[in-house]
């Protein structure tokens, strides 16, 4: 049986369409409470007749309703916007946060702190900042070949996680032109995770030594200059320097410095030629007269006795003092032949390793006025024995 108003399929026994609502029960039925006609009242229809209430049924009935349909479909969508949205928050969304976090991180610069030792170096003071030269890899794939500069403090670089090696590029230029030798070692610096939240990174250390300033060379002038103009970010940092300035100051300072040495090495080669001028040296002994005794105002001539080993070898005033006989002396070697004179000094200096016996006399003495008495006359303004002590000091014998 079929429903009389939407045309939807009716259970047998059922007095309400379950589609529309609509009552099942002929009217005659509604009308008599549902009696069933008599069979005499009830004609059945022909063959052809059936055929005509059925077409005229189809034709008259409505179109089956599609509400049903649609609210499956709003069902079903909001399952599957609901099990997308599931997916979407607790999954995707918290994976793409996560890598952005994580992106974010790698992109992130940290720090980089070096402990740099280098006499007399600093930046607050008008020194050039060091230029180190790092390579390496940061840990998201990017390759690294920078020139970064620290202060004297050893700030000054920052670093994206990743692994690097860093060495010094050129000398700094001290504010007094001092430049340090460019050590050849490399520095292994290492940013990994645990540098985020730190204010700064421990790179290691640094040493710089100064150059001799008389071996400081023209390039490595040129080459500190160089960096020094090329600190672009010294200003940002806080610094000022003149780099021109700063390698004129150097230059110069390697000038005076050569220059000084170049004096010194003259002054003692003067030093040499005159202790060489107030040196006497024999096959017996070798003496070298103290620097104040006027070795050009004196001669030193060389005899020897016949009839006897002894040789005199005597230091005598010449010029317009030859008179002056008060500081002359005469270092005597023998064979012990020789018998006792009176000279004003005399002193026993030993034997040679030959065995020749070395003595040293001289001096001279004015009469006493009033008798027949001598007094030895000073040496330089010095008592006689004084004198003779001290030249008796500068002989050595052989």
């Amino acid at each position: 049986m079929f429903c009389r108003k939407c045309g939807s399929k009716i259970e047998d026994g059922a007095q309400f369409c379950a589609v529309c609502g609509a009552s099942v029960v002929p009217d005659d039925q509604a009308q008599t409470g549902g009696a069933n006609p008599s069979p005499v009242d009830v004609a059945t229809p022909t063959g052809s007749q059936q055929v005509d209430m059925a077409a005229e049924a189809v034709a008259s009935s409505p179109k089956r309703s599609k509400k049903p349909f649609i609210i499956a479909a709003v069902v079903v969508a909001l399952l599957a916007v609901g099990g997308g949205a599931g997916y979407y928050f607790g999954v995707y969304a918290p994976e793409q946060a996560r890598e952005a976090a994580e992106q974010e991180a790698l992109a992130a610069k940290h720090a980089v702190r070096f402990t740099v030792s280098a006499e007399g170096w600093d930046t607050s003071a008008g020194a050039s900042r060091l230029p180190l030269h790092i390579t390496g890899k940061e840990a998201r794939g990017k390759k690294v070949d920078v020139v970064r500069y620290v202060d004297s403090t050893g700030a000054g670089v920052e670093l994206r996680r990743g692994s690097y090696k860093a060495e010094v590029a050129a000398s700094p230029i001290a504010a007094d032109g001092t430049i340090y030798a460019v050590p050849g070692e490399k520095v292994d610096v290492k940013v990994s995770k645990k540098a985020e939240g730190k204010k700064s990174i421990d790179a290691g250390n640094v040493s710089l030594a100064s150059v001799e300033a008389t071996e400081v060379t023209d390039d490595e002038i040129a080459a500190a200059k160089k960096y020094a103009e090329e600190d672009a970010g010294a200003k940002k940092a806080g610094f000022s320097f003149d780099a021109d300035a700063l390698a004129q100051t150097a230059t110069k300072r390697r000038d005076d410095a050569v220059a000084d040495k170049q004096a010194e090495e003259e002054a003692k080669r003067q030093a040499e030629e005159a202790r060489q001028a107030r040196t006497i040296d024999t096959d017996y002994f070798t003496m070298v007269l103290p620097d104040w005794f006027p070795i050009d105002d004196y001669e030193v001539t060389e005899s020897q006795a016949s009839g006897s080993f002894a040789k005199w070898f005597r230091v005598h005033r010449t010029g317009a003092d030859q008179d002056d006989h008060s500081a002359d002396f005469t270092i005597i070697v023998h064979d012990n032949s020789l018998g006792g004179f009176g000279p004003v000094f005399f002193r026993d200096l030993g034997k040679t390793s030959e065995g020749y016996s070395v003595w040293l006399s001289g001096g001279s003495a004015h009469p006493v006025e009033g008798s027949y008495k001598l007094e030895a006359d000073d040496a330089f303004g010095m008592p006689v024995e004084d004198y003779a002590n001290i030249l008796a000091s500068c002989i050595t014998l052989k």
